[in-house]
């Protein structure tokens, strides 16, 4: 579940930049367990872009402890053409 989430919020990561992407590689590192009926803080950004290829950290924790994290992971992202965005993004409007 929490490579699943993260590979989620990761690709919406990179749509939020306006650059829609599918997952090339997806790197998970669980650093500690992740607790049941917890209520989780998961974050994602974009850490950089190389031509279509966009590079995306996340990470899991508890809202109670957001400093302490359970998971990470490094993905990186394709971005297909603007004409296959379009398609396969319907919902981004000004896709690049």
């Amino acid at each position: 579940m929490s490579a699943m989430l993260l590979d989620e919020l990761m690709g919406w990561a990179c749509a939020a930049t306006g650059t829609p992407g599918m997952t090339i590689s997806l790197r998970i590192r669980y650093q500690s367990l992740v607790p049941l009926e917890t209520a989780l803080l998961a974050r994602a950004h974009v850490t950089g872009t190389d031509n279509r290829k966009i590079f995306v950290k996340g990470s899991i924790a508890t809202e109670t402890s957001a400093s302490t994290t359970l998971v990470e992971a490094d993905g990186v992202f394709n971005a297909p053409d603007p004409e296959a965005a379009r398609s396969l993004f319907p919902a981004l409007k000004n896709a690049r």
